[in-house]
């Protein structure tokens, strides 16, 4: 394991280099946190639409938009995608390590200097100027904690399912798009699930999507009971186990399909 640890320190490292992207990400983040406080200021005012107050919906936005910058899905497919490319991935599967394991480490890195340096302070700068809920109990902050873990693993192996496809494709872009809609609307980012309508509430819980965003900031604010906390942390599990069986039975029929389009 001290292997892929260090690849996933060489991933915090590297961004290190890029460090005027810390400004840019974190006034985008506030930006985005203005823009959906200035929304719901609009349509909730100082009432309450469908029992959940201006209050509810500013911790919602702070914790929904920060969360999406740790997912991994993006920065998966793209370092596939920039293998497949340059013709790199070749060498790659060469080294005596686990392909997924490696790009597990590398994207874990990459989650890890955004906590620190852009998650961090947003999340600190939002609390001082728009203000921020505690957590429903310390069960919800216990629970959230884990369910942000789930959405990192599930992030990573959707990332990578997407990726595996690309060795068919030659290029995820595509499915990468589309996997964007997806996140937007079924893991909460454009509207949360609790304002759905009923059919749409239904599928977006026959998904993965939800637990990208928005369980782990419907946890935090208790909109999940506490009776319900348990088998929402396993249904999260579930999906993390029929992931990863996808992702390994593709990747052996991946693996044989593979064009190197560069080197």
């Amino acid at each position: 394991m001290s292997v892929y640890v260090r690849f996933g320190l060489k991933s915090f490292s590297n961004q290190l280099a890029y460090r005027s992207e810390v400004w840019l990400r974190l006034v985008g983040n506030l930006v985005t946190i203005f823009i959906q406080l200035a929304i719901w200021r609009a349509v909730i005012g100082e009432g309450q639409v469908a029992g959940v107050t201006l209050e509810q919906m500013i911790a919602y936005s702070v914790l929904n938009t920060l969360t999406f910058s740790l997912l991994l899905n993006y920065n998966v497919t793209g370092k596939v995608e920039s293998s497949l490319k340059s013709g790199s991935i070749g060498t790659e599967l060469l080294k005596p390590l686990s392909y997924p394991l490696y790009l597990l480490a590398d994207g874990l890195g990459s989650s890890l200097y955004q906590l620190v340096f852009t998650v961090t302070p947003s999340f600190l700068l939002a609390w001082l100027l728009f203000g921020m809920l505690p957590p429903a109990s310390g069960l919800h902050l216990a629970a959230f904690g884990i369910a942000l873990l789930f959405a990192l693993m599930i992030s990573f192996l959707i990332g990578y399912l997407i990726a595996l496809i690309a060795f068919w494709l030659l290029t995820p872009f595509a499915l990468t798009w589309m996997l964007g809609g997806f996140i937007t609307i079924f893991a909460g980012g454009f509207l949360p699930i609790w304002f759905f309508p009923e059919g749409w509430a239904r599928a977006a819980a026959l998904l993965p999507f939800p637990y990208m965003g928005y369980i782990p900031a419907a946890l935090y604010l208790g909109k999940i009971e506490q009776a319900d906390v348990a088998a929402t942390l396993l249904i999260g599990i579930v999906w993390i186990a029929a992931l990863w069986l996808a992702v390994m039975a593709l990747w052996h029929r991946a693996i044989k399909r593979l064009v190197i389009q560069g080197g």
